[in-house]
Parts: C-alpha cells; sequence; structure tokens
C-alpha cells in the first residue's frame, strides 16, 4: 500500500500489539480489582509522540566552520545546564531552529562523542495539552527540540513540557522550544530572544567551506581587503570582488543566506565577470524601462507559466484585468509579444517554450517584486490566477506551479493569495487529478514553518464542511505525508470527515485503517481514538462508522484485532463495545449488517479463527437487545440464506459466553448489561446468567 505521494508505507505488523490487562484512568503498576485482592496488571499507554532525528544538514549548520556567531545559543546552553529547558523566541530570519541545535550540542556534547539530537512532533491540537505518557521517557544524552513557531500552545501544554523538562534534567537529558515573540505561555525565566545572525557572514562561511573563495568574495563589503596577496600588490584588482555586496541585507534569514549561497555557487566566475565589464554599456533607462504596462503583465504571465509555450503565455497575458476588446487589442500594437517577452529577460526556447536559463532565478523574483510594489493590483493579480486555472483557464495544466510558486510568495511576502486560492480550486471541479495537486500543495504547506499554523487550520475548517471536493482533499491529505507526520491531528480531521456518508468517507475510512495496519503504534493510536470517539461522542457517527472501518474483513485490520482479541481483554472489550454502540446507530444499520456477514464468510473461508470470532459474536448478541442489523444477523431475512451465514447462526445459538459473573474486568461490558439479559438468550443458545 502506498501513500497519496507514493510513498510505501509500513507493513502491517505480523504479531497482534501485546496490549495486557487494561485499566481506565489509572497509571500507577497496581490497582485493587475486587474486594482487598491485588493484582500486577500491564497498563495501555498512549502511543508516543513521533520523534525524527535531527538532520546532518542542520547540525553541521550549527558547528564550526559555517556557523554565523551569536549570543543565543551561549544563553540558551546556560537554561539548559540549569533547569533542562530553554525556550528560544523570535521572528523568523532570527536563526532560531539553528541556535536551538547548537545550544543542544553545547550542553550536551561529551569527549566520547556528539549527543543524540531529535526533533519531537507537536502533534496535538492547540486547545490541548500532550499527556505525559506521549512523551518520550528521559535518557542521558538525548536532546529534544520542538519547533512551535507555527502554533501556540496552551498554558497547560506549557505546564507539562516545562514538568517532563525537568525529568530530562534530572536524567542528563534536555528540551529546547523555539517559537514566536510573545507566544510562551509558560514560566518566563526559560526565555531566550534570538539574536539575528549576520546573513552575509552565513552565506561568506558556506562558501568558503565549499571552496568557492571567489563567490565568498563577491559579498564582501571591505572590497580593500582583498586587493593585496602576500606582499605584492595585484596588477589587476579583481573587479568581481564586492560587486554582490548589497545582494543580502541584514533581514534576509539564514535559511535564504544560504540558498542565495547555493545559487552563487552555480555561477562560473568567468561569467560574472564579463557581466561586469558590460555593466557600464547598459543605460539605466533602458535597463528600467522593462517592466510596464503590458510588458509587466507579458513576464508575470511567463514567470508563473514557466516552461510553457509562447503562445499559452500570451493568451495568459490578455486574460488580466477587464475582458474587452480594448485590451486584447493593446497586445496586438507595436512590438510582437515575443519582442516584448525578450525585452523582459524570458528566453524563448527552439520549441517555443518560455524559459529563464540566462537568467536563473528571475521568474520567481519578479512574482515577488510584482506583489510587493504593485499592492494595489494585488485583487486582480488574483482574480486573474483564478481565472486562467479555472475549469476552462488557458493555464490550467500549470496549476501545480503556479501553487507552488504561490507557496513560495507566501513565506515572505504579506495577504498572499496562495489559500485564497486553494479554497477556490478545491471548490471549482470534481476532477481527481485538480484536487490532488491542492491536496499535494496543502501539505507542503503544513511542512513549511511559516504557512503551517494556517495549513492546519485550512484542513480542520474543509474537513467541518459539508462540501465533498473539499473533504476530499482532507481525506487524502491525512492519508498521506500528513497523516504520517501529524497522526493525531489527522484523527480529529478524520473524525469531522466520517461524521457525513460521501465518498470522502471511504477515503477516511481507508486512511483510518492504513494507520492502524502499518505499525504496532498506529495500530494502538487508531484503537484507543476509535474508542475514545464511540464514548465520547456517542450520538455522533464518526465512532461508529469508524469502527465498522476497522472491524471490516475487506481492510487489513481485522485479523490483528481477533488475534489482538484473544490474548489482551482490553482489544476484547474494544470490540463488544463497539458493537454494542454501533448497532444502537440506525443511520449505519446496513453497514453494520454487511459487516457481519463479512465476519461470518470469513469465519466460514478460514480466514478468520472460528473459536475466537464467534466467541465475540456471542458475547456482542448476549450484551445487545436484538435489533437492527444484529437482529437480521441473527434470525435472517429473504435475500440472506447463503451457508456462511447459516454457519454464524448456529454457532452462535450454541456457543456459550464466559462465566461474567465472575469476571475480573472492571468495565466488561457484559457485567454492565448483564441485568437486561434473560437466561435464555433469543437466538436459542444459554444466555448469561443474572448477577
Amino acid at each position: 500500500m502506498t501513500t497519496l505521494d507514493g510513498h510505501d508505507l509500513p507493513q502491517p505488523p505480523t504479531n497482534p500489539p501485546s496490549v495486557g490487562q487494561s485499566a481506565v484512568g489509572n497509571t500507577g503498576p497496581t490497582v485493587q480489582v475486587g474486594g482487598p485482592n491485588h493484582g500486577n496488571i500491564n497498563i495501555t499507554r498512549l502511543p508516543k509522540l513521533p520523534v525524527t532525528p535531527i538532520p546532518r544538514g542542520d547540525q553541521e549548520a550549527a558547528l564550526e566552520p559555517v556557523w554565523a556567531h551569536t549570543l543565543t545559543p551561549r544563553r540558551a546552553a546556560n537554561l539548559l545546564a540549569a533547569h533542562g529547558l530553554a525556550v528560544i523566541m523570535g521572528e523568523r530570519g532570527t536563526g532560531r531552529r539553528i541556535s536551538a541545535v547548537r545550544a543542544l550540542h553545547t550542553h550536551l556534547s561529551t569527549p566520547a562523542g556528539p549527543p543524540q539530537l531529535f526533533y519531537l512532533a507537536a502533534d496535538w491540537d492547540e486547545d490541548e495539552a500532550p499527556e505525559r505518557e506521549v512523551l518520550p521517557e528521559p535518557i542521558t544524552g538525548r536532546g529534544y527540540l520542538i519547533d512551535a513557531t507555527s502554533r501556540s500552545f496552551s498554558e497547560d501544554a506549557a505546564r507539562t513540557l516545562t514538568a517532563w523538562a525537568e525529568e530530562l534534567h534530572d536524567a542528563g537529558s534536555c528540551l529546547v522550544i523555539t517559537r514566536n515573540q510573545r507566544d510562551w505561555r509558560g514560566d518566563s525565566r526559560f526565555e531566550i530572544e534570538a539574536v539575528r545572525p549576520d546573513a552575509i557572514q552565513v552565506a561568506r562561511n558556506h562558501l568558503a567551506n565549499w571552496g568557492s573563495h571567489a563567490q565568498a568574495g563577491w559579498l564582501q563589503q571591505d572590497v580593500q581587503r582583498s586587493v593585496t596577496r602576500g606582499l605584492l600588490r595585484q596588477a589587476a584588482p579583481d573587479r568581481t570582488v564586492g560587486v554582490l555586496s548589497d545582494l543580502i541585507t541584514r533581514s534576509v534569514s539564514p535559511d535564504d543566506a544560504f540558498a542565495i549561497a547555493e545559487r552563487l555557487r552555480g555561477i562560473a566566475p568567468e561569467r560574472l565577470a564579463k557581466a561586469v565589464e558590460r555593466i557600464d554599456a547598459s543605460s539605466a533607462p533602458e535597463h528600467e524601462q522593462g517592466t510596464r504596462g503590458q510588458d509587466r503583465v507579458m513576464l508575470l504571465a511567463a514567470a508563473y507559466l514557466e516552461g510553457a509555450p509562447i503562445e499559452r503565455c500570451i493568451k495568459a497575458a490578455t486574460e488580466f484585468g477587464a475582458r474587452d476588446e480594448a485590451v486584447a487589442r493593446r497586445y496586438r500594437e507595436g512590438r510582437s509579444p515575443r519582442r516584448r517577452l525578450r525585452d523582459v529577460g524570458v528566453d524563448i526556447t527552439s520549441s517555443d517554450t518560455a524559459a529563464f536559463h540566462s537568467r536563473p532565478g528571475l521568474a520567481r523574483s519578479a512574482i515577488r517584486m510584482d506583489w510587493h510594489h504593485w499592492a494595489d493590483e494585488r485583487d486582480a493579480t488574483t482574480k486573474w490566477l483564478a481565472r486562467i486555472t479555472g475549469p476552462d483557464g488557458v493555464a490550467r495544466k500549470w496549476t501545480e506551479q503556479i501553487g507552488s510558486r504561490l507557496l513560495e510568495l507566501s513565506i515572505t511576502e504579506v495577504e498572499s493569495p496562495f489559500f485564497t486560492l486553494l479554497d477556490t480550486w478545491a471548490a471549482a471541479s470534481p476532477d481527481e487529478q485538480y484536487l490532488r495537486i491542492v491536496t499535494a500543495l496543502i501539505a507542503q504547506a503544513a511542512e513549511t514553518e511559516e504557512l503551517a499554523r494556517d495549513a492546519h487550520k485550512q484542513l480542520l475548517d474543509w474537513a467541518k464542511k459539508p462540501d465533498a471536493h473539499r473533504r476530499k482533499v482532507v481525506a487524502w491529505a491525512c492519508s498521506g505525508r500528513y497523516g504520517m507526520r501529524w497522526p493525531h491531528m489527522a484523527l480529529v480531521r478524520l473524525r469531522h470527515i466520517l461524521a457525513v456518508d460521501d465518498e470522502a468517507t471511504r477515503i477516511a475510512a481507508t486512511a483510518l485503517t492504513a494507520h492502524a495496519a502499518a505499525s504496532t503504534e498506529g495500530f494502538q493510536r487508531v484503537v484507543e481514538t476509535v474508542e475514545t470517539w464511540l464514548e465520547k461522542y456517542q450520538t455522533h457517527l464518526a465512532g461508529p462508522r469508524a469502527f465498522l472501518a476497522l472491524t471490516d474483513p475487506a481492510y487489513n485490520v481485522l485479523d490483528t484485532l481477533v488475534s489482538a482479541a484473544q490474548a489482551a481483554p482490553a482489544v476484547r472489550d474494544f470490540l463488544i463495545n463497539g458493537w454494542m454502540q454501533t448497532l444502537r446507530q440506525p443511520d449505519v444499520r446496513d453497514d453494520a449488517h454487511q459487516v457481519l456477514l463479512g465476519w461470518a464468510r470469513a469465519a466460514h473461508e478460514g480466514r478468520l479463527d472460528r473459536t475466537a470470532t464467534f466467541g465475540i459474536l456471542t458475547d456482542v448478541r448476549n450484551a445487545h437487545t436484538p435489533l437492527d442489523a444484529m437482529s437480521r444477523f441473527l434470525y435472517g431475512s429473504p435475500d440472506q440464506d447463503d451457508h456462511a451465514l447459516i454457519e454464524a447462526r448456529l454457532a452462535l445459538a450454541n456457543l456459550r459466553g464466559c462465566n461474567h459473573a465472575q469476571c475480573s474486568e472492571p468495565h466488561c461490558p457484559l457485567k454492565e448489561a448483564a441485568g437486561s439479559f434473560s437466561d435464555t438468550s433469543a437466538a436459542g443458545g444459554t444466555g448469561e446468567p443474572r448477577s
């Protein structure tokens, strides 16, 4: 099985999860199970939050020789030494993340080797606090980094993390949290204000580390420092030294400075030298004339549609603004459209497509500069993009590329139309390929620091809406990379989708079962989540629909559930309780009946253990007043008389359940419902004795 973006999901666990006897609301190693008796039990625990090793690239960026020195890491390391917790606060571009990695290295490194550093996913909703049991156990030498720059924490969450950091500190471990300014609702003693690193130093350090010394010189601000070498002055000073000293300003972020350095690294020194020789020949008026009026829109169309046929770019440009003959005529007057495109820096390839080979990066720069400098036309630009990417738009095939460039624009510019257009695209067409583009874009936005908070909110809003197209996007996102990275938040959104019966509901059910089948941890997470839905939202259809998906033999979770139920009373209770809650919902009556038939056929064909399967169904029968789907299953209907169903009825009529009058389970569903049973079941078998 693969995710939306083509990644292979982990294979289902080969053995049932090791789940022992459970006790709700208890965390100690023993509980009183009846009278003066005590017994050791295994507490069922919630799955741990996802942790991923901090990539080697991030760790190298925090160390010599590429580190741009600031006071932030030392101050944070001092707090880690004293308390095990530091909260680095600052806006984007202040180097919060890499400063946090350096602080962890500074505090935890030993002569024996570097520490083990991990990103810890903040996979809980903003109004929640993480349970202690979902946080990693303290291990000496491990450091954790929570990137909370894209979301807010409640006061309860801040207290939970502070208490956990104390445990880490006692064990020789620690935690750093990165946040936006004035966004930490915990103890202010742990706050550190991030000091912005010198972006030019970041770029030059990386270039020097790569051996690109000529390119590092282009960024040098003090040109006189490089005109001598040893005791002799160069005969002809290098005119490229310092030529790009104004390229990187103090407000540029470290990430952007690194990206600029990578771009410069790919430019041959002799190419820039020739450009410097020609720079005096170009006049300022000629340099400025290319981005006005229609030429500006021509450049913008080519920038968004890079790689498209030139004719497509020209047609897209004519769509800008009012759609009348006068506008279209202006594009046919004077210079030819192709000449205009060349004059503003667009290359025309031999196959007559728009390109920027001679000016790499111009397309993205043109988009940013246009949005920044033409603020009064932002609304017109947004409407133009929506029009050309609509169901009949001239640039519909380039929707994904346009979305990617708008995502990049959103990182640095205000009022970006990215989410506005995503919402428009999601509602505009039932075309699956179109909706999958929207899915991929919003999943990418959720992984982008500056857009993550809005992406999580957008997915939640779409999940709550009745619009089937938007709901499908959410379901696909939760079944792909988004669901794997934030499983808890994905399950919250799937719960809202499962409230309505449509195509999105089927996708959500598949996503739920895929997560449960992917790993033992995923199985436990889904089972406990669905159990919570059934108990907390008893009139909501999400719980019953999720339960039927997990117990449907058509998916690959039921085998694991039945096997686990034989070894773990908690899982058996989940199945019995789940059926009791589900059979009470008339809206899922037909689906419940089909799943019961599936159980009977799977047992008949040997795909499920007959004794275990019919034993569970016997307990369900005894705990449930025969109505609706169970009644139809037990007593038949004119169109259901196959051998598997007859065999199942015979088995249920003759099997006894366990003696629940003596059952040690404190929350046994049959014990709780025993008062409503008769001594003989309606199916003809022996019922449960009254307790």
